[in-house]
């Protein structure tokens, strides 16, 4: 019985059904050899409406269970869903893979999303299997399967069209020294689309079999306690047509190794990432300085998406001051484009923020702000002043929070408010760029602990100015809770009214009411009623007025 078990588990790990964090196999030997449990439910649901056309139907119903399946403690979770509108029966995640972990050994198989360093292998999924071994100081890695499958184009309509894909297979490989805090990494990585997987040449979308190949090295260093140091830099080279005319002049071409790791000719790149930082922090501050530097099209197969023909500047650092009841946070980037001056224009990026806060046990307050600012400047071509883009948008937010009284009866105020505002620095723009937006809400909050009661009162008020419309929005807001039953039986209910005026002239209101209440029937089992009405008063004649009230009864069970 002992080496059937240990035979189950094997047979787990090679399969690769469940995909998660690496699990230890002596706690997966450990673990139940079988468990069933999840959740079941029933939902019933009304809607009326007048003034509109129905957005729901009158009556609707869902069957839902969410069941799952432990074997040794890998999971197998499943979805049922039968209603008016679907009935299906899924695995909510149709990808499964499997980390076992004994000791300094890891072993991946089935789909699996693995990060090594952000240009080379960083978190693409695939399908497949891999090893990882850290015995001590060493970090080695490696890892093959298919990173896309062969999709065929179905058809040139729009409608119908499906974005076709070569088979895609490739490998990585991770070697290296050290610790999480002082480690040095070199990936490398091969993958490669199949010509042969497709059985007609895609002519929609003129997809092309790529190749590409990625060099990295990463590290990261710890020095004299407070000071961090780390770096990541790498080259792809990227074909992005095997079938493109080969050119016998290409630099690549002269390095033997190169020829024999991937096809070159006239559709090659070679194409460089790298990023660094240095910082610096101790019990009351840090400061950290960052650079990057991204090539125009830089691509990697094992990663999804760069931000790419970008160079940028970052510094940012934070100061905790009065025993880390006041914090002071702030960042400074600067950012440009066209790295490789072939743009008509280039575009050079200002981004700030600056924040304070200060918080006690009744009172806190937090204030943020940031900046955000963009101009063109000359690259192959002047810029025409009509048409230059030269903007600034800011954002201030205030959270004042205020406390009273003991825990049994307590008082809370609070208070948020927040300013936009997108400034067009282009006088023959400006009018037409016009965008400010101000908001404000404030809430009082009165919570009765030993009678189960809460109630809260609140009021909005939101000014938004564009081009040509000058928009208000005003209302107020009332709450209440209330626990009965031992906390068996829940109730609350919530009030909001608003009221909107367009360039100064009444557009209409809007109501809502809302009541729900939740019964805990035993330990498993539940049920909650949900009523919302809302009434739309249109003063606007383009715009209906109308009424809506949905009811909703929910029965849920675990098992």
């Amino acid at each position: 019985m002992k080496h059937y078990k240990h035979v189950i588990v094997l047979l787990l790990c090679l399969l690769g059904w469940y995909r998660g964090a690496a699990q230890d196999v002596g706690q997966m030997l450990g673990a139940k050899p079988f468990a069933i449990g999840g959740t079941a439910g029933l939902g019933l649901g009304t809607y009326t409406s007048s003034g509109i056309d129905a957005r729901e139907r009158k009556f609707s119903y869902m069957l839902a269970g969410s069941p799952f399946i432990s074997i040794y403690g890998v999971t197998f979770p499943f979805t049922v869903v039968v209603s008016d509108q679907q009935r299906g029966f899924r695995q909510p995640f149709n990808q499964y893979g499997i980390s076992p972990q004994y000791k300094w050994v890891t072993v991946h198989a089935g789909w699996q999303s693995i990060s090594w360093s952000p240009y080379t292998m960083g978190g693409y999924n695939f399908l497949g299997g891999g090893v990882e071994l850290n015995p001590g100081k060493l970090r080695f890695g490696f890892l093959y399967g298919r990173f896309n499958k062969a999709i065929e184009e179905t058809s040139t309509e729009p409608l119908s069209f499906q974005t076709p894909a070569y088979r895609r297979t490739g490998y990585s490989t991770r070697i290296g020294y050290g610790t999480e805090l002082n480690h040095v990494d070199v990936t490398f990585l091969k993958a490669k689309d199949d010509i042969t997987s497709l059985t007609n040449p895609p002519l929609a979308s003129g997809l092309s079999p790529a190749e590409n190949v990625v060099l990295g090295i990463n590290s990261r260093f710890s020095i004299l306690k407070h000071f961090t140091w780390d770096f990541d830099v790498a080259a792809s080279i990227y074909t992005r047509d095997q079938k493109s005319d080969s050119l016998k002049n290409l630099e690549l071409d002269k390095i033997a190794f190169i020829r024999s790791l991937i096809t070159l000719n006239a559709s090659t790149q070679l194409l460089k990432a790298a990023e660094t930082g240095i910082g610096y922090s101790n019990n009351n501050y840090n400061l950290r300085l960052q650079y990057k530097r991204i090539d125009p099209d830089y691509k990697s197969m094992g990663a999804y998406y760069f931000e790419t023909d970008v160079e940028n500047y970052t510094m940012q650092g934070n100061i905790r001051l009065m025993n880390n009841l006041l914090n002071l946070s702030g960042s400074l980037g600067l950012q440009h484009d066209n790295l490789m001056n072939d743009k008509l224009v280039t575009s050079k990026r200002t981004i700030s923020s600056l924040g304070v806060s200060y918080n006690k046990q009744k009172f806190g307050a937090d204030v943020r702000y940031s900046n955000y600012g963009i101009r063109q400047d000359r690259g192959l071509n002047p810029v025409i002043d009509t048409f230059r883009v030269a903007r600034t948008n800011y954002n201030v937010s205030t959270m004042l929070r205020y406390t009273m009284g003991p825990a049994e009866k307590q008082h809370s105020f609070i208070l948020v408010a927040n300013i936009q505002s997108l400034s067009d620095l282009n006088r023959f723009t400006s009018a037409q760029s016009l965008s400010n937006s101000k908001t404000a809400n404030l809430n009082y909050n009165l919570s009765l602990s030993k009678q189960g009661l809460g109630l809260n009162a609140g009021i909005n008020y939101t000014l938004a100015d564009v081009y040509l419309m000058h928009t208000k929005f005003y209302g107020p807001s009332i709450g209440i809770d209330k626990q009965l039953l031992k906390s068996k039986l829940t109730l609350n209910s919530s009030f909001s009214y608003q009221q909107q005026k367009n360039n100064g002239i009444n557009a209409g209101s809007l109501f809502n009411l809302t009541f729900n209440s939740g019964y805990r029937l035993s330990s498993r089992d539940a049920a909650n009623l949900t009523l919302i009405y809302l009434k739309s008063n249109s003063k606007d004649a383009t715009l209906p007025s109308f009424n809506e009230f949905r009811s909703q009864v929910n029965l849920t069970h675990s098992f």
